[in-house]
This record gives structure tokens, sequence and C-alpha cells, in this order.
């Protein structure tokens, strides 16, 4: 167990961004998350799983939503926002409702402001958050998860809004129902909602998360910023940090989203440069990168990450924010393996293109790229 230095905090965020595909929180909303949490003077403090005692339980805390439709967001500009951090309530509402606080935290996700969240939570009731993550990178819906492939339950769980609504799901038929729940508190929410889920014990969750990915971020955020102070390639750093591979370079022509339903959709055109040139790569997201295309033919996919990055900076591209700013920027693409977890066959039934609707069969990165 141990407390995060402000340096490993910044590291962490930078690194989360990257692995976060597209999606996983903004780092703008870490940011503010960080400038909270120093005001306070709380000490975000990380364990691994094996040092959390083994009758404990651990929540696992996220927020969930993205774009909603013109409508919904001016329907919902009325109303009086009365939390700032619904996912610091829904735990409470869930230790409630079970009778028991939990004794740490777990990240739904890699993403710079789902990963400040769950360590900015467990920091303001005392707590420590575990290192890692039910995901190994960002996702889109809660049901894609380490845990539903385990067969861990996610229910009971509480979902909070800005507005102060609380729904404790005792019961759900399966994880596909939690994600459809509280995605539709999520859209008349205006797009965002608390959610603490999955309340197990440590020896529950061993295997069916992914550890160490605190340490990972902060790891790969240290040698991008060592990169680029020395002059170095921060796409040859992330790649050596993660054993990715570069999988495309070139610069971004279009970039197009559509917000619905608690989602952003969309996707990236990339127009290849240097020994890319003459091909084109395309990639669908919804919140997060998924799905891409080389010259029209399926390409790299989930479960696999597919990390857009700024060449000048060295920072992960995001799905969120102004896009047009993102037009004409030399990007590379890198693509990470996924976690063991993912490759199996109730992992890609759960994680695989299939799943988002695309008849593409989920070919692992090292085989694709051969």
């Amino acid at each position: 167990m141990r407390t995060l230095t402000s340096d490993e905090v910044e590291d962490l965020i930078f690194g989360a961004e990257i692995l976060g595909c597209g999606g996983g929180g903004s780092v703008e909303l870490a940011l503010d998350i960080l400038k909270q949490a120093e005001e306070r003077g709380l000490n975000l403090k990380i364990a691994l799983l094996d040092e959390i005692k083994e009758d404990s339980l651990v929540f696992i805390v996220s927020r969930v939503g993205g774009g909603v439709e013109e409508d919904i967001k001016k329907r919902v500009e009325r109303y009086p926002m009365k939390i700032e951090r619904p996912e610091l309530e829904a735990v409470k509402e869930l230790a409630k409702f079970l009778g028991k606080k939990p004794e740490a935290i777990l990240a739904s996700e890699i993403g710079a402001g789902n990963m400040l969240l769950p360590l900015f939570v467990a920091a303001s009731l005392d707590m420590v958050t575990i290192d890692g993550d039910a995901c190994g990178r960002a996702k889109p819906e809660i049901a894609i998860s380490t845990t539903h492939v385990k067969g861990i339950p996610i229910a009971p769980l509480a979902a909070v809004t800005p507005f102060g609504d609380v729904a404790i799901i005792k019961t759900v038929l399966n994880d596909y129902t939690a994600e459809d729940i509280s995605r539709q508190i999520a859209v008349a929410s205006g797009g965002t909602c608390g959610v603490a889920r999955c309340p197990a014990t440590p020896r529950q969750l061993k295997g069916g998360i992914v550890e160490g990915t605190i340490s990972r971020c902060i790891e790969i955020g240290r040698r991008i910023k060592e990169a680029l102070k020395s002059g170095e390639d921060p796409i040859k750093a992330f790649v050596e940090t993660t054993e990715g591979k570069e999988i495309f370079r070139g610069v971004v022509r279009s970039w197009n989203r559509e917000e619905r339903r608690a989602f952003m959709w969309g996707s990236i055109d990339i127009e290849g440069k240097g020994g890319y040139e003459g091909h084109k790569l395309k990639i669908f997201f919804k919140n997060e990168f998924l799905i891409s295309w080389l010259d029209g033919k399926p390409y790299v996919t989930c479960p696999d990450l597919i990390c857009v990055i700024d060449i000048e900076t060295g920072r992960g591209m995001s799905n969120w924010g102004d896009l047009r700013k993102n037009l004409g920027k030399d990007v590379a693409v890198v693509g990470v393996p996924a976690a063991d977890i993912w490759r199996c066959e109730r992992g890609i039934e759960i994680f695989g293109p299939k799943h988002f609707g695309f008849d593409i069969e989920y070919v692992p990165l090292e085989k694709r790229l051969t």
C-alpha cells in the first residue's frame, strides 16, 4: 500500500489517457478532480488486491454516460445540480443498502477521468484504490467487464445522478440489463450518472480483474514524459512500454461524431504518411476506438486496444471535446494486446466486434499483423 506522489498522479493521468482509447473520461475531468483532491488535502492511496483482507468488500466505481440528443440537453438545463461527484454518493448509497462499507474501491476501466474518480472517491472515504481495473482499457458499457467474463454478479448496484436522484438496483437479469438500466438513468440526467456496482471480496475478484494497471499507466506517462524531454520519439517509448505495435501513421482527415443514448458514436479517417503513404485507416468508435479497417479491410479490433496518439505531444487523442481541433494533426496509431482474460471465447463474445453489430471475426493483434 502506498500514497501516490503528485508526479505519479500526473503521469497516471496522461498514461491512462492513451490506454483509454479515445474515451475513459477526459483529462480535463481528471485535472478538475485532482485539483479538488489537493484542495481537500486528500491522499490518493493504492494497494495490491492481495493486500486487502479476503473477507472485506470492494466496490467498482465509475461514471456512466456520454452524449445525448439536444432536446434532452435542453430539458435538463433547468434542473438544479445538487451533487458534484455522484460516484461518491453512489458508494455511500450501496454501502447503506448492504449494511456494510467497502474497504477498497476498484476502477471500472482505464481512462484519465475514470481512474482519477475512484482514487478521489476512495480518498474521500479514507479508503484505498486497488491497483487494477475491470477491463485493462476503456470500454463503452459497464457490461463489458472482466468481472462479467468471470461471472461475478454486477448487482446490487447504486446509481446517482447530479440532480440527487438515487436508484438501488437489487437484482438484474444479467450484466446487459444492468447496463441498459444504468444507461437510461444517464440519458434521463443529460448524459451522466455515477455508479457503484459489483460488491465482491478480494477472493472473488482474483482472476476476474486486470491487476497492476494504475502502476502501468504511471510508467507509461513517465516514459513518454522522459522521451519528450530528451527529444526522443514518444511513440517509440509508448510501444516499448506496452509491448504494443505501431499499426499506422498519418494525418487526420475526418473525425465525425453523433451524440445519442448517452454514447458518442462516430469514426475517424486517417490518410497515411511516410511508410503508410497511399493507404487509409478508418476507425469506428462508440465512446472508445473499437474497430479499424485498413484500405477497407478489417484490421485491428476490440478487445485489443487501438490507441491514437498525437505525434508531436505524445498525448492520447480523445473522442470528446471540439473534434475540429484534431483535423490535420499527425498521429500514430498503436495496437496493444488486450488482457488475456478477454481472449477466451466468453471474453470475445462480450467484447469482440460482433457485440457491436459487425460481422467481423476477432483476430488477435499479433496474428493480424503477420
